[in-house]
């Protein structure tokens, strides 16, 4: 099952995890990307291969069908991509409680509801998971202009080493892919979020990308594809022995390096 499904990191995940030989619920609160990624997907891939679900995951009742369709469909769950988000720039000043509590009840309370729900059904199946939680630079490196979502993210990270020790036992493992800003096919970067980052680099939206691009140690563009082969990695059996980990997929940005 995967999160955030209908565009970007989500989609791409959903993508590679199929051509690898999954089956993948792609759930997503934008119910119509989701089908037409599911249906991309199974013209490509083949009948069942894709099933498209509307999930909030700020909704636990929704959270909970989506999970118990996805059992119904396939018979269990071994693969669980948190990759739902959501981004707000602001000054420090001019962060409202309101977009605090909104970061907050998507990126902690969301991956947080999805993951518990992931962990009851694989401690009930008994052979263990995967648990891949679709981070940010931002977690390790201050945002300014974004602590809403920097802390948030913050959060995020750590909630996955959290229950990466609890469900150890269990043959669960939990890991964190944070990619640098990715642009391309971005359901966020295609909103308000786009210039508001702009504005505060003192930048043209149109100059967003290659001003990312350009603060990398590599040089290089992050692509939803990029993320998602990172998230593959660590949800397969090459990183059976691997939990609590993150994995950078951002260039190099020295300011995120794990310490």
């Amino acid at each position: 099952l995967v999160t955030g499904a209908a565009s970007g990191i989500g989609r791409a995940c959903s993508e590679a995890l199929v051509a690898a030989g999954a089956h993948v619920a792609l759930a997503d609160r934008n119910a119509e990307g989701a089908e037409e990624t599911a249906a991309a997907i199974v013209a490509h891939e083949g009948d069942r291969r894709a099933l498209a679900l509307a999930m909030d995951v700020t909704d636990e009742a929704a959270v909970e069908r989506a999970f118990a369709e996805t059992v119904l469909a396939w018979g269990g769950v071994d693969i669980v991509v948190s990759s739902a988000g959501l981004a707000s720039a602001a000054s420090i000043e001019e962060t409202t409680a309101a977009v605090w509590d909104r970061n907050f009840d998507v990126l902690g309370r969301g991956y947080f509801t999805v993951a518990r729900e992931a962990v009851k059904i694989m401690r009930r199946q008994g052979i263990g998971g995967s648990i891949v939680f679709v981070g940010s630079k931002n977690a390790l490196a201050a945002g300014k202009g974004a602590a809403a979502y920097s802390a948030a993210k913050a959060a995020e990270l750590h909630l996955a080493r959290c229950i990466a020790e609890e469900v150890g036992a269990d043959g669960i493992r939990v890991n964190t892919v944070n990619p640098d800003a990715v642009v391309q096919g971005s359901g966020i970067f295609s909103s308000e979020w786009r210039h508001d980052r702009a504005a505060g680099y003192g930048i043209d939206p149109s100059q967003l990308e290659e001003h990312y691009r350009k603060r990398t140690t590599l040089g290089v563009s992050i692509q939803p594809e990029d993320v998602a082969q990172a998230v593959l990695l660590l949800a397969s059996d090459r990183l059976a022995k691997s939990t609590g980990n993150i994995l950078n997929v951002d260039g190099g940005i020295a300011a995120a390096y794990p310490r």
